[in-house]
């Protein structure tokens, strides 16, 4: 069971960590590289919080947050104003998911080293706190893809220079979604950090970064509940097929290659997965049901 639990927690933690990626790239149309640079600052800046000065839980992983938004902030300002999209924008973002592992391996502050990493960090991460803080951020940006400034980010992804001619901020819509997913990253980091129970740099690949991507797009573009979807799948895949382990990136690969040819849009592209089915289907049913009663159900009628 235990095991199980374990399976669940990391598939909750990749949903928090791709949700923000999901309105960056799936709602506003900027392609990123580097998540993984925000994921490192907040698992190490919420893990420095709580072991080196004391920091409580919660706290710990909103301020790390809001040091993620400043550092989105840095980088995304001048990216945003010189109009960097397409791959320009997902290798700025690369080349600062880089600098920020570089800086912090090279951080020299009291007893804090960051290339040795932080040990002992306490195990206050589990699969209903995940659940919670998973359940909360998808609550806020499903209403936020479906306000006013979710309909300008969508605008900005179809056609940027009509969604300025009609008087959207496109500077301002992308370095939203930007901080946005800067901060939600950096609270899955921290969720990273404090259920692994230790921060090394070693941790944090760019392959992380491509599976943030893959994810979004293998869920669908200009949808929420896919890329939940998919990230809970390409979390439990590699478990299913440990059994093949030699196959089984081969097999990872081929299946997201077949979907991308099938369904370039994605699994649950431009739709959200609802229960609106259940209702019409039932009544099918008990409509089928009473069409073919069977003979003596009829209560005792011949």
């Amino acid at each position: 069971m235990q095991y199980y639990l374990s399976v669940l927690t990391i598939g909750g933690i990749n949903v928090i960590l791709i949700l923000g990626l999901t309105l960056l790239t799936s709602y506003t149309g900027l392609f990123s590289m580097g998540n993984v640079g925000f994921m490192m600052v907040g698992a190490y800046c919420s893990a420095a919080l709580n072991v080196e000065f004391g920091v409580p839980f919660i706290p710990s992983l909103l301020i790390s947050g809001v040091i993620s938004m400043l550092l989105g902030l840095l980088i995304g300002w001048p990216t945003v104003r010189r109009k960097l999209k397409g791959d320009h924008f997902a290798v700025a973002l690369l080349g600062f998911a880089s600098a920020i592992k570089v800086l912090i391996c090279n951080i020299e502050i009291g007893d804090f080293d960051g290339a040795m990493g932080i040990k002992n960090v306490p195990k206050l991460t589990n699969w209903y706190v995940v659940l919670i803080v998973g359940a909360v951020i998808t609550f806020l940006l499903w209403n936020f893809v479906h306000s006013a400034y979710g309909r300008n980010c969508r605008a900005v992804r179809e056609q940027e220079v009509a969604a300025q001619t009609m008087g959207i901020n496109v500077s301002r819509t992308k370095l939203l979604s930007l901080l946005i997913n800067a901060f939600t990253t950096a609270i899955g980091g921290g969720l990273f950090a404090f259920y692994t129970t230790i921060v090394v740099p070693t941790m944090f690949t760019q392959n992380q970064s491509s599976n943030h991507l893959i994810a979004v797009v293998f869920g669908g573009i200009n949808s929420i509940t896919g890329p939940v979807l998919s990230s809970f799948v390409l979390a439990i895949l590699p478990e299913l097929l440990r059994v093949i382990s030699t196959w089984r990136l081969v097999i990872y690969g081929v299946l997201i290659v077949v979907i991308m040819l099938v369904k370039p849009e994605g699994l649950l592209g431009y739709k959200e997965l609802n229960f609106r089915w259940v209702k019409p289907a039932l009544a099918k049913a008990r409509a089928l049901l009473k069409k073919n009663k069977l003979p003596g159900n009829d209560g005792g009628k011949a």
